[in-house]
């Protein structure tokens, strides 16, 4: 652990030297009072970096239309895609650095931790709670757990607000399921038998699981673990936790060693795989439904297997604001980033993208129900993740070296995948010296 407290330390102090430059008192506001009427009068402008690209950029574009079309303080945003979201974080960074940072951006939440040292994150927990922006009975209908990530930084502050989230389901071929008398697992263990059935019939592992990383990590919570701490500390291998991970991966390894399961491997993703009917049901996330391509049979969307704790991932780019020195674009800051929490842009954005609505009264718009009309896969995609119990909602603490930690645990499901002969013990101690968390062998 001190390995990964020293990383994050070493990262904050870094950002803390960058930022130097531009964390000046005049640059700083708090809260202040502002009347409507100021800020009506005031024609504010924003600039809004964001991370999406193709038809998911188009339906931003939709959702910053309909606030620029129906904010009554005639607040105007310029969105501007700056690719994907290591370039939208690499170009906030520097922007910060040099004083030239937008009004908002989309970042993913360890992103926006880094930011932080800057002094310009704009802290929206007052506002969320003021006359202006999202209404009281908008605001009850999102998503708790994505109030929850949004507040999950050192201070318990919020400095973000969601759209739309993505998680993961199971595909599955239908045509084959009802072909031979299969039928959907709920479970992990249902999961097993019907995962060894349908390769006796293919002949080959008939199901896989997409993300290493998120298997490694939100498997072992299924079976009772607890992945991490908000400072970083993992705690999948200490003492109160990994028998439970321990009994994760050792199922997963014997599904290996027996031939039913597998992961993409050199395909990159299963959705090839699952296309051409290599595999007939894999685990992956509903934001890659569009590769999805059914080459001669039905497919269809369930919700994953659940273990005796049933969680499941949230993930997805959050939006932040930043201070610009002046009380009344602050608050037009925070009016936009509020409406992004709202019915009507969540379920506007969802009908476009392959994420579901970060409200969940987003699901009774009618550009939603239109969309989920279709019957599609999108469609049936976004309605299983819509309908994920509350309880069952996961998300990865928020600390600088969330990425890479990922990273690091996805190797152990990666190791036992690939090497049918690999050790459990020696792929966890591997990764534990490598993050230098505790490993109750």
């Amino acid at each position: 652990m001190k390995k990964l407290l020293s990383l994050i330390v070493a990262v904050t102090l870094l950002a803390a030297a960058v930022f130097a430059g531009g964390s000046k008192d005049s640059q700083t506001t708090s809260k202040k009072s502002v009347s409507a009427e100021e800020l009506k009068a005031a024609n504010v402008t924003l600039e809004f970096w964001h991370a999406q690209t193709k038809s998911n950029e188009e339906a931003m574009n939709e959702v910053v239309d309909l606030f620029n079309a129906t904010n009554e303080y005639g607040i105007t945003v310029n969105a501007t895609s700056q690719g994907g979201y290591t370039d939208c974080h690499k170009k906030v960074t520097s922007a910060l650095a040099a004083g030239s940072q937008p009004n908002v951006a989309q970042a993913y939440n360890n992103n926006i931790l880094t930011y932080m040292p800057s002094g310009l994150l704009l802290d929206i927990t007052d506002y969320l709670n003021d006359e202006f922006g999202i209404s009281a009975k908008d605001k009850a209908t999102i998503v708790p757990s994505y109030i929850e990530e949004n507040a999950a930084y050192p201070d318990g502050r919020s400095y973000s607000t969601s759209l739309g989230k993505s998680t993961e389901v199971l595909y599955y071929n239908k045509t084959f399921f009802e072909e031979h008398n299969l039928k959907v697992p709920t479970t992990y263990d249902e999961l097993t038998e019907v995962a060894k059935k349908a390769t006796e019939i293919l002949g080959k592992p008939a199901f896989g699981y997409d993300d290493a990383q998120n298997l490694s990590i939100y498997g072992p919570q299924n079976f009772g673990a607890q992945y991490a701490t908000s400072d970083g500390t993992v705690l999948l291998f200490n003492k109160d936790n990994i028998d439970a991970t321990m009994a994760c991966y050792e199922w997963w390894q014997k599904g290996i060693q027996e031939g039913y399961f597998r992961i993409p491997g050199e395909d990159g993703y299963l959705s090839g795989p699952f296309g051409s009917g290599q595999v007939v049901m894999f685990i992956g996330s509903i934001s890659g439904v569009f590769y999805v391509n059914p080459d001669g049979f039905e497919a269809a969307v369930a919700s994953i297997p659940f273990g005796k704790n049933p969680t499941v991932i949230q993930q997805g780019g959050n939006f932040c604001g930043f201070q610009s020195g002046d009380a009344v674009t602050d608050l037009a800051t925070s009016i936009f980033l509020e409406f992004l929490y709202t019915p009507e842009a969540s379920a506007l954005y969802a009908a476009g993208t392959g994420y579901a609505p970060a409200n969940a009264a987003g699901v009774n718009e009618q550009v939603y129900k239109d969309c989920i009309a279709k019957g599609d896969l999108n469609a049936q995609a976004k309605d299983v993740a819509s309908n994920y119990p509350e309880d069952a909602r996961g998300f990865d603490p928020v600390f600088a070296e969330s990425y890479a930690t990922r990273t690091e645990l996805g190797k152990v499901i990666e190791t036992i995948s690939l090497d049918k002969d690999a050790k459990i013990e020696d792929a966890i101690r591997t990764v534990a010296d490598k993050l230098g968390c505790e490993y109750a062998e």
